[in-house]
């Protein structure tokens, strides 16, 4: 049986790979910035409507709702990033460079969090850096 957790990334891997080939079609005809926007404005009522249904308040701290709101901040601007890089490139190449955005919270992680990784944490960070490179190139 599959754990949840593999299952939501799977998931997340699908919508994503979705997310990115809806956006790149999109960009054919509207601007990064208006493209974005549409597509927030269904990403806000799929929420909304959610966060509606469950009837739990949202609470926490000060500085975890600022987070929550810088993250929405940073999700904003390289959603605007990435569609721009579509409108202008090849969906493959762009997708797969976002893509590595995972590297950055690995790394923070390390330096910031106390996390730990292994060496073969370290040598998959670093062969999907190469396999990116392989698909830009």
């Amino acid at each position: 049986m599959v754990s949840a957790e593999i299952a939501f990334a799977v998931g997340a891997l699908l919508l994503y790979g979705g997310w990115a080939v809806a956006g790149g079609i999109a960009t054919r005809s509207l601007s990064p910035v208006n493209a974005v926007f549409l597509s927030y404005v269904a990403s806000l009522v799929i929420v909304g409507g959610y966060v509606l249904t469950l009837r739990r308040p949202i609470a926490g701290t000060r500085v975890d709702v600022a987070f929550a709101l810088v993250s929405g901040a940073f999700l904003a601007a390289a959603s605007i990033s990435f569609y721009a890089g579509l409108a202008r490139g090849n969906m493959a190449i762009v997708s797969a460079i976002a893509a590595l955005y995972f590297v950055i919270p690995a790394v923070v992680g390390v330096f910031y969090f106390d996390a730990q990784l292994s060496a073969t944490n370290v040598a998959g960070l670093a062969l999907a850096v190469v396999a990116v490179v392989l698909v830009a190139t």
